[in-house]
């Protein structure tokens, strides 16, 4: 198979910094280029001068075997790719840079991935609780100056048919290559031996380590992280800070880490014990076409339906305004 480069989007919480860390540097004869790099070149230029040529000069010679991956190519994960703006202007400079590549996408059920995304929030300093951190925008006035000038959360960043088309569009159903997490999860080798088949790769696999690369929060340990997290004014945007503590950012992740790897971190915490089942229900009923889109598209196995949610536990007013929208 003759080399082209291989960029891989994403989506977030799929695995994407076990990749990086464990798997595309040991892909023989294969440049893995560093995320830094990876950034600098396609994701910090200013929209309106974002030049291909200068970022094929940042990602450096030999761009036929290089391996790129970087999980905001597909938008950030707490500001829904900026309204899908930067998720479709990184498509297009994706394109402009390297119109031969091969494109990877990884997705995941979106109750598991909105979930995660929530646990993510509170890693990187959030205090918020789920349904704030969810529907930031309706704690706002109307009329709030912050009410639009502060990306948040969306729900349409998950509907993955809609950038899945895009990039078909731009470079040929053909290399475009999108897979399920879930199949990773099940069986991680004998995923990746089929991923390097498809891709024409090869890496020593008896020596990789197929352990997660980011633990995530047991339900007590998180709670326990929502607290520390009052006292430092780092990381993320939408928070309550106490007081800020200098170092204490850096000190309580340490903390955490080594909590998560232990016993205090408490029973896991999932979409079903985070969101509850009425927002299950609901976000199971909003990505319906999404999804049988997304299984036209890819087939193989698909995710479990939710079942209906029960009317004694109607969602809020505004899981129905956003979930139908």
């Amino acid at each position: 198979m003759t080399p082209r480069p291989l960029v891989h989007i994403g989506y977030h919480k799929t695995a994407t910094t076990w990749f990086q860390r464990c798997f595309y540097p040991r892909v023989e004869g294969r440049r893995y280029v560093p995320q830094p790099l990876v950034r600098r070149a396609l994701l910090d230029p200013h929209a309106l001068h974002f030049d291909p040529a200068t970022a094929r000069r940042l990602l450096g010679d030999g761009l036929d075997t290089a391996i790129l991956c970087e999980e905001n190519l597909s938008g950030g994960l707490h500001n829904g790719g900026l309204a899908g703006c930067l998720s479709k202007d990184v498509a297009a400079r994706i394109r402009a840079t390297l119109p031969d590549a091969r494109i990877v996408v990884v997705v995941r059920r979106q109750a598991d991935a909105i979930a995660s995304a929530y646990v993510q929030y509170v890693k990187g300093g959030g205090t918020h609780g789920v349904e704030r951190y969810l529907f930031g925008r309706d704690y706002l006035g109307p009329h709030a100056p912050e009410h639009d000038e502060v990306p948040r959360f969306r729900f349409e960043h998950f509907a993955y048919d809609r950038l899945i088309a895009l990039y078909d569009d731009l470079f040929g159903r053909e290399n475009v290559h999108v897979y399920r997490y879930e199949e990773l999860r099940a069986d991680p080798p004998g995923f990746i031996r089929a991923f390097m088949a498809e891709h024409g790769l090869a890496a020593p696999v008896g020596d990789i380590d197929f352990d997660p690369a980011n633990r995530g929060l047991g339900r007590l340990l998180l709670r326990a992280v929502r607290l520390a997290n009052r006292f430092t004014a780092r990381a993320v945007a939408d928070k309550s800070c106490l007081v800020h503590l200098p170092y204490w950012y850096k000190i309580s992740r340490r903390l955490m880490r080594k909590a998560a790897a232990g016993r205090l971190a408490g029973r896991p915490a999932t979409a079903e014990t985070l969101l509850g089942p009425a927002l299950l229900a609901e976000i199971e009923r909003r990505f319906q076409m999404s999804n049988a889109a997304l299984d036209r598209r890819i087939g193989g196995r698909r995710w479990a339906t939710m079942p209906p949610s029960d009317a004694r536990v109607a969602p809020p007013s505004r899981w129905r305004r956003i979930c139908e929208s």
